[in-house]
């Protein structure tokens, strides 16, 4: 096996975190034995253990290019309307979608992570992920959809090695810990400066969403690996030692209840820590991770 240590990609943060289960989901559509692990070097970062001698930001690329041929998880938005691309359509129309990506695995495992088609929000609309942080003027699938278009190797690289420095213009789905920029705590203006975005990790982030699916309980919709709903709402993710395939992470996030998992619990897992952020959400509806807290 092949070992890969990235330093960029660091547990303590949800986005570091979510990009380390893409990179595992498509580094697996090629190679089978490819294997996720944490260690500990000052923060817990990913290592991928993979069979192949191949180039990780090539792979990443080649796969990148295979979406923007055309990928049905997210071609529907291309110019839908709003309610739509911020995957908050009628749940009839939801269940279309669902309906269409049928035949196509890799798609409906997205659909999947996207809304149920059953919960509803207080208008009557599709009720999204917990991971659906955008607001305002920005809508998810847009997120998506540019940075579909403009992710580079060099935001690869970023991504998996580090330092996260970012750049303007892609847009972002908000999931980096504590990057709200409050404007009483600063000396400027915020809102007057673009905002710099990992795209690299963005874009591996989201497409950790398969393992992250959305499920109906009652009329209710909860998304793996959250609890609690309003100010209460909370996302938990555990570190781990031992090598990983795709289907045994799986099954690790969707532990319920995971930061109130055992010591004896989690060293029969090889569990290291559970981290878990607070999901802050403004009166504008604009969502953002608290820092980590370890549990």
């Amino acid at each position: 096996m092949n070992t890969h240590e990235l330093a960029g990609l660091q547990a303590a943060d949800p986005l570091g975190f979510l990009a380390a289960i893409g990179l595992l989901r498509v580094v697996t559509r090629r190679d089978q034995s490819a294997r996720l692990r944490w260690i500990e070097a000052g923060t817990w970062r990913a290592v991928l253990d993979v069979s192949g001698s191949w180039n990780l930001p090539d792979v990443v690329m080649e796969d990148v290019e295979r979406w923007r041929a055309g990928h049905a998880a997210v071609d529907f938005a291309i110019g839908a309307e709003r309610k739509v691309q911020d995957l908050k359509p009628p749940p009839d129309d939801f269940r279309r979608l669902m309906e269409s990506v049928n035949d196509d695995a890799e798609a409906a495992s997205f659909v999947a992570a996207y809304a149920t088609g059953v919960a509803v929000d207080g208008t009557g609309q599709s009720k999204p992920t917990s991971l659906h942080f955008c607001a305002g003027q920005q809508r998810f699938m847009d997120a998506v959809l540019d940075v579909r278009k403009t992710v580079t190797r060099e935001d690869i690289v970023e991504a998996l090695q580090g330092p996260w420095v970012g750049r303007s213009g892609p847009k972002s789905l908000r999931w980096r810990a504590a990057s709200e920029r409050y404007r009483a705590l600063l000396s400027f203006d915020p809102s007057k400066e673009k905002p710099l975005t990992i795209p690299g990790a963005v874009w591996l982030g989201f497409q950790a969403l398969p393992l992250f699916p959305v499920v109906p309980q009652g009329l209710r919709a909860v998304t793996t690996g959250f609890s609690g709903r309003g100010k209460r709402e909370r996302f938990a993710w555990p570190v781990w030692s031992p090598p990983l395939s795709e289907d045994a992470v799986r099954v690790l996030v969707g532990t319920g209840r995971l930061a109130e998992t055992t010591h004896e619990w989690r060293v029969a897992r090889g569990v290291e820590q559970v981290f878990e952020s607070a999901v802050i959400r403004s009166s504008q509806g604009y969502g953002n991770f608290a820092a980590a807290d370890p549990r």
